[in-house]
């Protein structure tokens, strides 16, 4: 029952980040001042596109999904050690494990983890796992609220207004706090940026060389002005 209630409050949870950061995006972070109407009623396309752009963060549909919901399911395992450590009701064991260590491990880990793996594919599985890691606690939590009153009101609120809005930033590829959690793209040096320049500077002499020889009717005469002898005799100069 506890499963499949924290199923639900991830879905929920997942549409309400969804639909915050889209009215975030055309709203403060777009540089658009009129909309149709429908950019501001018909946005279920535009909400699914964003969790495909969340599960697709590495390129990978399905490394996404998998650390995204691994990641959720592990805070949602998490979460249940306070209720077998401490009672019934809201105790010290249950807000412990219920605080969002691992969110915060990454997001304030990621800026070393990125100097460390730079230009490395793995930075990209970063963005699911963090989504799962405040997702998979907001469910968490509101399913230990809702059922038991595990949690003070006031604390669960905190955990809210802490994670979703990293959660709008993240999804927007917005830097947070001057950090960018986009893997940044790599580029083989030399080679590519070099056979680049010798193809142009190739294909310009090509052209060059078939536009002396087949387009220009002047190429085989020797006077520069193209003209061949003076038309004009000494006696009009």
């Amino acid at each position: 029952m506890e499963f499949f209630l924290f199923l639900l409050f991830l879905a929920i949870f997942g549409f309400i980040a969804a639909v915050i950061s889209y009215y975030t995006k055309i709203l403060f972070f777009s540089a658009k001042s009129n909309y149709r109407r429908e950019e501001l009623t018909d946005i279920r396309g535009d909400v699914f596109r964003i969790f495909l752009d969340l599960l697709e963060s590495n390129g990978n549909i399905l490394y996404g999904s998998f650390v995204f919901f691994g990641s959720a399911f592990f805070v949602w395992l998490w979460s249940l050690l306070g209720t077998v450590l401490g009672e019934k009701g809201p105790g010290v064991f249950e807000h412990i494990f219920h605080m969002p260590i691992f969110f915060l491990g990454l997001f304030f880990s990621y800026p070393v983890l990125k100097d460390a793996y730079q230009e490395k594919n793995i930075l990209g599985l970063a963005k699911p796992i963090l989504s799962g890691f405040a997702l998979g606690n907001l469910a968490s939590g509101a399913v230990h609220y809702g059922l038991d009153r595990d949690l003070y009101f006031l604390f669960y609120l905190i955990l809210f207004f802490l994670q979703m809005p990293v959660l709008v930033f993240l999804w927007n590829q917005e830097p947070i706090l001057g950090v960018s959690f986009e893997p940044t793209p790599s580029y083989e040096e030399g080679a590519d940026w070099g056979d680049s320049f010798s193809d142009e500077n190739s294909f310009s002499e090509e052209v060059t060389h078939v536009e002396n020889e087949d387009e220009n009717p002047f190429a085989s005469e020797t006077d520069s002005y193209g003209l061949g002898d003076d038309p004009f005799s000494d006696d009009f100069k």
